[in-house]
């Protein structure tokens, strides 16, 4: 048990010491780094954001970690040099905020996503509501983990709703983030898998769109500036630009619904 101990906390000290490298790379003089932590599900968005917040702000260089959103609010709590954490929901958030390590009056709702379904190209049956998850025909389903996953936890929210959790609980495969969800899909592992739309935005080989779900919550994801970050005011000026009117054309162009309107 000493030796798993061990393992686990140098793994964890690992992670620490990595993210504290990305900011620490030597970079031009006079420019400032931030590093930003968040949810697997904006990457491909995110990186056109920095793209255009760079162009005008050439003082500023932003690195990113990409992971699930209970991964990178763990990775916080152990010291993380981290100045901006976006979540895939306002839970992680909440509990970020309650903890001290994220700013409450810099917390914002940057965009809203849906839950999806999505299965191979080749299933040879239909999937004409979520009830259907629950058939003979379907052997396995790719999950995040509802523990650090915020897609996870909606798919069992979902499920839960639909009275289906206990009945296809045996056929989950969890994972450690929603993209890993489409690459079984993709590879032919999971017949089934609960995404994000944004996520199949741009069409993927042997992935096919088969159900969209309707939460009883939405799908919100804010964006806030670390309690320790050493660069507040560059972290804001990142937060102000997401509020702009060109930031939120390059939102809606990669699936997300503009959120800023939502009562937090």
């Amino acid at each position: 048990m000493r030796r798993v101990c061990l393992v686990l906390n140098f793994k964890k000290s690992i992670t620490v010491i990595a993210l504290s490298f990305l900011i620490c790379r030597p970079g031009f003089t006079g420019e400032t780094e931030l590093l930003i932590s968040a949810a697997s599900s904006t990457t491909d968005v995110l990186k056109a954001l920095i793209a255009q917040f760079e162009e005008y702000n050439p003082d500023v260089r932003i690195t990113t970690n990409f992971a699930g959103s209970g991964t990178l609010l763990r990775q916080i709590e152990r010291g993380a040099p981290v100045d901006l954490f976006f979540s895939a929901d306002q839970l992680t958030m909440a509990q970020a905020v309650q903890q001290g390590l994220v700013q409450q009056e810099s917390v914002y709702n940057v965009a809203e996503n849906q839950l999806i379904v999505v299965g191979r190209t080749d299933l040879s049956y239909p999937l004409a509501d979520l009830e259907a998850i629950a058939g003979s025909n379907v052997r396995l389903i790719a999950v995040g983990n509802p523990d650090s996953v915020p897609a996870g936890r909606y798919a069992r929210l979902a499920l839960e709703e639909g009275g289906l959790w206990s009945g296809v609980s045996s056929n989950l495969i969890f994972t450690q983030n929603v993209r890993q969800c489409i690459d079984y899909v993709a590879r032919g592992e999971v017949d089934l898998a609960f995404v994000y739309a944004t996520d199949i935005r741009a069409p993927r080989e042997h992935v096919n769109h088969l159900l969209t779900i309707n939460l009883s919550e939405p799908i919100v994801y804010p964006i806030g500036i670390l309690s320790s970050s050493k660069h507040p005011e560059e972290s804001s000026r990142f937060i102000t630009f997401l509020r702009a009117e060109k930031a939120q054309e390059i939102i809606e162009t990669y699936g997300f619904r503009n959120f800023f309107d939502l009562p937090r």
